[in-house]
């Protein structure tokens, strides 16, 4: 147990100083590859400043332990100097699946010779196999159940995940070197868009893998007519100053997907940024966007709880007819005093219209809503309330704006400066805005109230989520600490 956890220890190490740029090593990943990872360890090491962490110290104390004889001193240089390991650390890190029992990782050689050095200590510690040569490849294995080879470009290891051996794994290392780069994965689109992207973290999945998360991060802004099957996508994870983004960006892989994708991004306009200044202190959740009413119709009609609720008031109210005259900025305030989530909230929505039509028609409607028990009264020019089952909804429209609110909802921007503000100019760049203002949360007191005291302190330093899309085709979550000073990775670990 103490070798697994000297290598995985040493593993960690080892794959800093990692960048991210072309080469040949990266031929070994097979074209049919499940799931690729490409990990910058440079930029992440830097930011969670490993060498001066508690990971470094434990990795010390740990070496004493396990190492044994006179090894510690060119065990710790390795560590202090992993480009003595021969291994290319100004290189980036791939880690992928083949199908879903084998495991890869695969690295650029700088120096051949150190690389064997480096395999001998690790034979002395037990931890290897001999380096030996065949067919061109130098193999062997570690701790018994990996599988590696290298040459002078690429340094390959495997791992059957269902504890089959090496045997296997041994012939497989043997064709991945070998490969033809038409056969490779580094021959695709999908390498080419992760190598377009410079974050910590890039992931790709295939199969049914990549489906699952398609339709769960992106479905809900792609149109009906597209097969997920025809999508594929990459995933991104980066660290910056005070916050951490996650990143889906999905495009076609057939001339049908890619049109379709194409004239469903044309329903989204940019966010004019109109109802921003109105958002009051007391919003807990702030949703945004700029549409086309009789998409979002469409789009709507496609849930059947929806639908069968736009039918029921279509009975008294001609809802299409006032959902066809959006055209432009729409937002959504959730509001609450204290943060209490228990109850709903109080809610606002704007709308900028392009006509307002509709409005000849409220007193048919007045007349309509009686059968069904539903009332409307007038509340000042075009503005009404609604009251049903003993509940007041207000509605109406000012200018150019629909507006429906609760009862208690606070409109207008009232109740001094939201934090909102700040994410202006960011907003204004996209089609599609969330923000989530975590500070007026109570988490770390549901925390504490549920025994979850480890969550207490590092729920204590968010301050917003933010969830974003440019495009149809991409989104972006970025959580968000009060602390700009340190990156999120320092600020975590």
């Amino acid at each position: 147990m103490k070798k697994i956890q000297f290598l995985s220890l040493m593993a960690v190490v080892i794959m800093a100083l990692c960048s991210c740029t072309n080469t040949d090593y990266q031929k070994a990943i097979p074209a049919n590859a499940t799931l690729v990872v490409k990990a910058d360890m440079k930029s992440i090491s830097e930011k969670a400043d490993f060498k001066n962490s508690k990971w470094k110290t434990m990795l010390d104390a740990s070496l004493i332990a396990v190492v044994k004889g006179k090894d510690m001193k060119n065990v710790k240089e390795y560590i202090d100097d992993p480009m003595k390991t021969g291994i290319d650390f100004s290189m980036p890190l791939y880690v992928f699946m083949v199908g879903e029992e084998t495991a890869g990782m695969t690295m650029k050689v700088n120096d051949e010779g150190d690389v064997k050095d480096f395999l001998l200590l690790l034979q002395k510690q037990g931890l290897a196999s001999k380096p030996v040569e065949k067919d061109g490849l130098m193999c062997g294995s570690l701790v018994d159940d990996i599988s590696y080879a290298y040459d002078s470009k690429s340094f390959l290891l495997l791992a059957s995940l269902k504890g089959k051996g090496t045997s296997a794994t041994n012939r497989m290392a043997h064709e991945l070197m070998s490969l033809k780069e038409d056969d490779s994965f580094a021959s695709t689109e999908a390498f080419s868009r992760m190598n377009d992207e410079d974050d910590d973290v890039v992931t790709y999945t295939s199969g049914k893998w990549g489906e699952e998360i398609l339709a769960y991060v992106l479905e809900a802004f792609m149109p009906a007519e597209i097969d997920m099957k025809d999508l594929d996508a990459i995933m991104c994870l980066n660290f910056e100053n005070g916050q951490a983004s996650f990143k889906a960006k999905a495009w076609g892989k057939t001339d049908k997907a890619k049109a379709l994708l194409d004239e469903a991004d044309k329903n989204f306009g940019t966010i004019d940024g109109k109802y921003i200044e109105r958002v009051s202190a007391n919003t807990l959740v702030w949703m945004g966007a700029n549409v086309k009413g009789e998409w979002a119709l469409g789009k709507l009609k496609e849930n059947k709880s929806i639908k069968e609720m736009l039918f029921m008031l279509e009975r008294a109210v001609d809802i299409e007819q006032m959902l066809r005259a959006v055209d432009g900025d729409v937002a959504l305030e959730l509001q609450s005093e204290d943060g209490d989530l228990e109850n709903l909230p109080e809610y606002v929505m704007y709308a900028e219209l392009k006509n307002s039509d509709f409005l000849k028609d409220v007193d048919d409607w007045k007349a309509s809503m009686k059968e069904y028990g539903i009332s409307m009264n007038s509340r000042g020019d075009n503005q009404y309330a609604l009251t049903m089952d003993g509940d007041s909804y207000l509605w109406g429209v000012q200018s150019d704006d629909l507006f429906l609110s609760s009862e208690n909802a606070v409109r207008g921007g009232k109740g001094g400066i939201h934090s909102l503000a700040a994410h202006k100019d960011d907003i204004k760049k996209n089609k599609f805005y969330i923000y989530v203002d975590i500070e007026k949360i109570p988490l770390v007191d549901f925390a504490k109230q549920s025994g979850m005291s480890f969550l207490v302190e590092p729920l204590g330093e968010l301050q917003s989520v933010v969830v974003k899309s440019s495009s149809i085709d991409e989104v972006t979550l970025t959580i968000e600490l009060k602390d700009k000073g340190e990156n999120f990775l320092k600020q975590l670990l």
